[in-house]
């Protein structure tokens, strides 16, 4: 635009200087053309400027990483000029990162006209992102004037973390018996609450036969369920990298190996005790999972989570934490670094004592001495396993754990 007023300005000067030498009409209708040339331009540029109806619209606003969705942008011009360029100011997807960034889109719109603009580029960072235009710029026809008009329409897109299924875990205890009691739903002796009808694949032994002969049609006895072990997960959300993506990254992995364990966990009917710090509070969240209703409420919870940039120690995390439960055998860690701190807290803490302790490792590709010697140290510590996950290929990574250590 400043080009633009630039030689505007030396053709004021040359129609002016030509008037001044040429007393004649050609160089003062030259001159008259000058003047008020810009002054019918703002006008019909602030017209359209205003004409011009803007309107984001959203096939779905809650998607899964790298899934397809589609958001449309579109612009109608129903005034008599054409407005070119049109910015469009606000947060939209882009294609090169794959994430909501800051744009500034530029188009061309005709005289009373539409046009649509689609993005349908995955997101492959789980949160919560703005979506939108905050604000329309458009310019006269002689590029002098700049008119800005603020629109400020957004909807909140949520990206999910992924769900993916895993291999079971099955802890194998001394006998069968012992472990198919730990792993599956018990039924007591006399423990049902109710009475329904039977429905074909019901067990014959679970038919209350005195009811039945009562109602003249088969009916069953409804049981309690009782679940064996409890397995407690801990997510280690600091960031330790000191690059902002890589930290997103890792963030995002540590989520979706919790979310995985969990859905491997209750598959396997055992419950679940989530932890992770909350710098905010300074307390420990803490989500018991032990229903598909309950790991619809966790799933939602970490879908929001905000990213915890704040670095705490493990002491904290320790200390935060409240009762859990007696039965509780397998400590899940899921961290994206080792920490010697850490590791001191957990032979010392009786949140680990008489508990098998799995770490869960989000590998990066530099791998420091310091973090190579503590790995050495983890993987010879007895009831510890180290687990190393490939955050570009977990599940596979998680399988390949889960198989080694079933093969030892």
């Amino acid at each position: 635009m400043n080009k633009h007023r630039l030689f505007y300005l030396i053709f004021i000067i040359v129609s002016t200087t030509m008037m001044l030498a040429y007393n004649s009409k050609l160089t003062s209708v030259l001159f008259l053309f000058a003047i008020f040339m810009p002054v019918i331009s703002f006008l019909l540029g602030f017209a359209a400027s205003r004409l011009i109806k803007a309107k984001m619209e959203y096939r779905v606003l809650y998607a899964e990483k790298m899934e397809a969705f589609t958001v449309s942008l579109k612009l109608t011009n129903r005034f008599i000029t054409p407005v070119t360029p049109a910015g469009i100011i606000g947060y939209f997807p882009l294609r090169s990162t794959s994430l909501f960034e800051y744009q500034n889109i530029l188009m061309s719109i005709s005289p009373f006209s539409t046009v649509n603009i689609n993005f349908n580029t995955p997101i492959k960072l789980r949160g919560v992102y703005d979506c939108g235009i905050e604000k329309i710029e458009t310019y006269d026809f002689l590029r002098l004037f700049r008119f800005t008009r603020k629109i400020e329409k957004y909807e909140q897109i949520v990206i999910l973390p992924r769900k993916r299924v895993i291999n079971p875990v099955r802890d194998i205890s001394s006998s069968d018996s012992e472990a198919e009691s730990i792993n599956n739903f018990s039924f007591e002796k006399n423990n049902f609450t109710s009475i329904r009808e039977y429905v074909p694949g019901d067990p014959v032994k679970h038919i209350h036969w005195k009811m039945s002969a009562k109602q003249d049609k088969f009916m069953v006895k409804q049981f309690e369920q009782s679940t064996g072990g409890t397995s407690i997960i801990i997510a280690d959300l600091n960031e330790y990298s000191p690059i902002d993506e890589e930290n997103a990254e890792n963030s995002d992995c540590i989520i979706e190996t919790l979310i995985a364990i969990n859905m491997m966990l209750i598959n396997e009917r055992q419950s679940c005790l989530n932890l992770w710090y909350s710098p905010p509070t300074a307390t420990c969240e803490q989500r018991l999972v032990q229903s598909e209703e309950d790991f619809s409420l966790l799933y939602n919870t970490l879908s929001v989570l905000p990213r915890q940039t704040e670095t705490y120690l493990p002491e904290l995390l320790v200390k935060s934490i409240g009762e859990i439960p007696t039965d509780a055998g397998v400590v899940y860690f899921i961290t994206s670094q080792l920490r010697s701190d850490f590791i001191n807290v957990a032979g010392s803490s009786e949140l680990f004592r008489n508990k098998k302790l799995r770490i869960l490792l989000v590998d990066s590709e530099d791998v420091s001495e310091e973090q190579k010697v503590l790995a050495e140290a983890v993987s010879s510590a007895s009831n510890t396993e180290l687990w190393r996950i490939d955050k570009t290929n977990f599940v596979a990574s998680l399988n390949q754990a889960i198989e080694l250590y079933k093969n030892k």
